[in-house]
């Protein structure tokens, strides 16, 4: 997949489902067209790069089209929580009041389009396909949000971790489903901040769930899955 390739990903809500759903929505070449006229590719190429700090001036929407971004606010105790990892189809720039809500960073190298948000409004009335399909991505990233606040609130580290690497698993730049080898591209440390913990608390809880026969550890980064008794462990539905 190229670098600037603009996907948008989101699963649309109200479409029952038929066997394995696709990742990403359907952009004909006109909207992918549409879309490089209206906004402009940029790459961050060292990971760790700052693409916007919360509290700056949001003048810009992004589109995530290659690797993985993580947003995050820094607390009062100088603590930091990962509110979301982003990969490619993810937009980024959540703003209140003119201003970003959270610092978004390069956690791999990146290639993200940038779009004006002056001009967001009227390029979406212009072309009503598009709109409908940053509507489905706003409703799906919604329906995310809520499934990670009944994550933070109910399930316990191990079950959260579990939750973790299943999500881990849909993106298939670094998901090998033949062989259900996964390649983080995140550090144990950046997880702890996501799930709410420590990294030393994501060390045992990988050890745990290995000793449950349900991952194995290749190495640091690369975990072979058996991604339906992770689901099953989870039961996010099942309470």
């Amino acid at each position: 997949m190229a670098p600037d390739e603009i996907r948008i990903r989101a699963i649309p809500a109200w479409e029952p489902v038929h066997g394995e759903e696709a990742p990403f929505l359907p952009l004909s070449a006109d909207e992918r067209a549409e879309l490089r006229r209206f906004g402009q590719a940029i790459s961050f190429k060292t990971p760790k790069t700052q693409i916007f700090g919360a509290g700056d001036d949001a003048h810009y929407l992004y589109l995530l089209t290659d690797g993985v971004a993580e947003a995050y606010r820094v607390l009062q105790s100088g603590e930091r929580q990962i509110v979301a990892f982003y990969w490619p189809g993810d937009i980024l720039g959540l703003a209140e009041e003119g201003s970003y809500v959270s610092s978004v960073d390069a956690l791999t190298p990146c290639t993200v389009y940038r779009f004006p948000a002056d001009g967001m409004t009227n390029f979406l009335i212009e072309h009503p396909t598009i709109e409908h399909k940053f509507y489905v991505k706003a409703v799906h990233d919604l329906r995310n949000a809520q499934r990670q606040l009944i994550m933070m609130g109910r399930l316990s580290v191990q079950k959260r971790l579990a939750a973790f690497l299943v999500d881990c698993s849909a993106h298939e730049d670094y998901f090998n489903l033949r062989r259900s080898i996964l390649t983080l591209p995140m550090t144990r440390y950046d997880i702890a901040d996501y799930i709410g913990t420590s990294s030393e608390v994501v060390t045992r809880g990988l050890g745990h769930l290995e000793r449950m026969g349900i991952i194995h550890r290749l190495s640091p980064r690369t975990l072979e899955l058996k991604t339906a008794d992770l689901r099953a462990f989870v039961n996010l539905t099942g309470g």
